[in-house]
């Protein structure tokens, strides 16, 4: 059973059946892509409840449990009795997933990361980044100086309204460009790793546009191994993926955030097109006890990039001017009702350039509009 039937769990599901699994999927939005595609396989249930998951898993004597591509299935999938060839407690799963939990681990552990920071007792002066602890898609994010004591209050209450537990966290902002570090662990060693940069041409604490990377600086990179190694080891993770965001700051790195679960939007595809690589199959493996086979490297310079749409009320369509588009998968139906006053996400495109230097510079152009 797959906890997640919307479109970024399309590449998993693809892989369990291809190797033969009898795949059934739960989901409580019947136009999500699995839920349409495969109707007869799929449980309409929130995944969120763990205890209907465990009586689902009892009742059709499932052989394997795999989470998809959100936090709560990954919440879901940790509470399981019985949890196959992968295991993450509850509590592990928390200290990865909630903010503050999170930079004290990387306060403990001396890691390079942003240092949390009581909004009470703030220094008087310095840039400082006040978010909810328990939100995501940079929702309730906000950047101010200790100095402006408004734009305090502001950040705190925004951090506030956006937080369904109403938990936020303060940190020190550093400046820098936003990369995700895409590990597969194997006995606490990274095995197998990707570096993607990512930005934003909408929102700047939501990605929506990412390429992968031939030429970062190798002294970052192990600094950044070594640290995502002290973690595991210090949390005893099992093999399998282990998702990390950072920010470069020029002078070195400093985690952001971490997530065992497969990452969204199709960032699976990403790694996919540009290496040839079955990411989302390596994810799932992970889940069964079996390992997928290695393909050869196969170099193609792919951008991703999320289509956000605003002030329209319906959608009847797609819009974009990415040049070496050869993949659109739009995620709303035609003549879906949008809300006219935020930027919706109707669709992603990948594209190709001819090398690694037009990739860049086609990367610059999208974030830049």
């Amino acid at each position: 059973m797959l906890l997640d039937a919307a479109f970024s769990a399309v590449p998993i599901h693809e892989y369990l059946t291809d190797i033969g699994c009898d795949v059934w999927t739960m989901g409580n939005r019947a136009e999500d892509p699995l839920a349409l595609a495969y109707r007869e396989n799929w449980i309409c249930a929130n995944y969120g409840d763990a205890a209907l998951v465990q009586s689902c898993v009892k009742e059709h004597g499932f052989g394997a449990v795999i989470p998809g591509c959100t936090d709560v299935s990954m919440a879901s999938f940790v509470q399981l009795k019985q949890q196959g060839s992968y295991w993450l407690s509850p509590e592990t799963n928390d200290i990865l997933n909630n903010k503050p939990l999170f930079r004290r681990l990387c306060r403990d552990l001396d890691v390079p990361a942003p240092r949390a920071v009581d909004i009470r007792s703030l220094p008087k002066s310095g840039r400082f980044i006040c978010k909810p602890a328990d939100s995501f898609s940079g929702r309730g994010v906000t950047i101010f100086d200790a100095a402006d004591t408004k734009a305090v209050d502001v950040a705190v209450r925004s951090a506030m309204t956006h937080s369904p537990r109403g938990e936020i966290i303060c940190e020190t902002f550093i400046e820098g460009d936003l990369h995700s570090y895409t590990a597969f662990l194997n006995a606490g060693a990274v095995q197998r790793a990707f570096i993607v940069r990512e930005g934003s041409r909408y929102n700047p604490f939501a990605v929506d546009t990412s390429h992968l990377c031939d030429d970062y600086d190798s002294r970052k990179l192990l600094a950044l191994r070594a640290a995502i190694e002290v973690i595991s080891a210090h949390l005893d993770l099992c093999d399998g993926l282990l998702h990390t965001q950072f920010i470069d700051s020029g002078d070195g790195v400093a985690i952001i955030e971490m997530t065992r679960r497969c990452p969204g939007d199709l960032y699976a595809r990403l790694i996919e097109y540009s290496t040839g690589y079955h990411y989302a199959g390596e994810f799932a493996s992970y889940f069964l006890g079996r390992r997928v086979e290695v393909p050869r490297f196969q170099r193609r310079y792919v951008l991703r990039h999320t289509i956000k749409q605003m002030g329209q009320e319906r959608f009847f369509g797609l819009e974009i001017d990415l040049p070496g588009v050869f993949k659109i998968v739009p995620v709303v139906r035609n003549g879906e009702a949008l809300d006219p006053k935020i930027a919706t996400r109707v669709g992603l495109a990948f594209a190709e350039a001819a090398d690694y230097e037009n990739l860049r510079r086609l990367y610059a152009a999208t974030i830049n509009r």
